[in-house]
């Protein structure tokens, strides 16, 4: 048999570790481990806590940093955990505003039966994109009407009662992933009149006349951003510290909001999406988004002494004059 590299170690044993590390743990440290696990709360969250060296790797051995405790890791991973659930609000009611857009739109211009599962009604520069998006949407429905007979859904029931599943059916359905992509393939003029709702939406509900409108490339980097974080916060993965490439069209969208003194960083991450969140939203959910962002923030600032809570907030993108933007 071979060796095992990782061997089991129990509560104490982990926690005996930690303190060899360098780490303040004190004695009711055992139950949070129980609860949570080792992996997930310290290797999930300890680097923040980990000493550096001069060009700023991680030393090794790890040791942690002078005066860390296990309760900050501790409040970090609950801070991450609070992010998660006000995020994850967020992007429900986006996804479900997205959905009826996509709905009415296409079936606005493609009124017949199943004009979904017709390659001609999509944007034919992508082929590929089209037919994978197809056979999911088919997919999707052959699965909701094989289920067995005490089990009633929508689709099946629009299968048995109508012979068809209206696309604004089978949208609550789809995942966001899969609604990303419906939108991608649709053809420009669909994309271009879902894009004018929200603009018109913005502009109503702000009752501002903003300059520039909502483009196509915007709602894309949009879908993509939240596609990415959605995913994070639907799997309980570590989400404060999430990054991914920045588009273009960033400056678009900072352009669009008249956010003349917001500096863009090189990746985007919670600060971007909150603020592009605020295009597609509701107002009133945009604001209760922007509320819970802030007093999270102002909740656990002063949970963390060894390390800043700047730090943090430099982790999400979060200028210090973040509530000026929100």
């Amino acid at each position: 048999m071979l060796d095992n590299k990782k061997p089991f170690k129990t509560w104490n044993q982990q926690l005996t570790i930690l303190r060899k590390r360098g780490l303040e743990v004190p004695s009711n440290s055992k139950r949070s481990l129980e609860k949570i696990g080792y992996y997930t709360l310290i290797n999930g969250y300890k680097n923040l806590f980990l000493a550096r060296d001069s060009s700023g790797n991680i030393i090794k051995p790890e040791k942690f940093i002078d005066g860390s405790t296990f309760d900050e890791i501790l409040a970090l991973y609950e801070f991450d955990k609070k992010l998660r659930s006000i995020l994850y609000d967020a992007l429900l009611e986006y996804e479900s505003n997205l959905a009826a857009e996509i709905a009415y739109r296409f079936s606005e211009k493609f009124p017949q039966e199943n004009s979904y599962l017709a390659i001609y009604n999509f944007d034919s520069t992508d082929v590929s994109s089209v037919v994978r998006t197809i056979s999911a949407l088919s997919n999707t429905i052959k699965q909701k009407t094989s289920v067995k007979k005490y089990q009633q859904n929508a689709i099946k029931h629009y299968v048995n009662s109508h012979g068809h599943v209206p696309l604004w059916v089978l949208v609550n359905f789809l995942t966001f992933g899969e609604l990303n992509y419906f939108y991608r393939i649709c053809q420009k003029e669909i994309q271009v009149q879902i894009a004018n709702d929200f603009t018109q939406n913005l502009r109503r509900e702000y009752r501002k006349q903003y300059m520039t409108s909502v483009t196509p490339d915007m709602i894309n980097t949009i879908n993509h951003m939240v596609n990415h974080f959605r995913n994070a916060v639907a799997h309980n993965e570590i989400t404060y510290s999430k990054q991914l490439s920045k588009a273009p069209t960033m400056r678009l969208i900072k352009k669009l909001l008249s956010l003349d003194s917001w500096r863009i960083s090189s990746q985007s991450g919670i600060f971007e999406l909150i603020i592009c969140l605020k295009i597609v939203l509701p107002k009133k959910d945009y604001t209760t988004l922007s509320k819970n962002i802030i007093d999270l923030l102002k909740k656990y600032e002063s949970k963390f002494r060894s390390v800043s809570f700047e730090g943090i907030l430099k982790d999400m993108n979060f200028p210090s004059n973040y509530s000026d933007f929100l």
